[in-house]
């Protein structure tokens, strides 16, 4: 393996553990000590700021919790399958599939649920998995 692959590989896995951190703001949502970064970045979601933050209720923690674990687990597998003794071209397939799926369901959740800025910035993490992704093993 040329040095050109393990940069490609270190960059998958940084943005694999950008997305896994990600998934723990909206699982650190459920305590209203650590709502705030979460509340916040709907604030963002739901331009412009103003002086009318975001709100959860006890629902929206539960669902928010449940949805930030299901993101992290999946980031924590992207991870550990971007490794070079496991990846393949069959891992590389799936890899694929899964973030495209992911950003076709959230993207368009977010659009029809009335956040839009969420899918635009879904573009950002779409494009630092897959190009990492792409460049590995052509």
């Amino acid at each position: 393996m040329n040095k050109k692959e393990i940069n490609w590989y270190q960059i998958l896995r940084f943005s694999c553990l950008l997305v896994l951190v990600t998934g723990l703001l909206p699982s650190l949502a459920v305590f209203q000590i650590t709502q705030e970064p979460w509340r916040f970045f709907f604030d963002l979601l739901i331009w412009p700021i103003d002086q009318n933050p975001a709100t959860f209720t006890q629902s929206d923690r539960q669902l928010s919790a449940v949805l930030g674990g299901v993101l992290s687990g999946w980031a924590w597998l992207l991870y550990q399958l971007a490794r070079p003794e496991v990846f393949n071209q069959r891992i590389k397939k799936f890899m694929i599939q899964s973030v495209w799926l992911w950003f076709l369901l959230d993207s368009v959740g977010s659009v029809f649920s009335g956040i839009p800025l969420n899918a635009v910035s879904n573009i950002g993490f779409l494009l630092m998995l897959l190009i990492p992704i792409y460049q590995l093993k052509r």
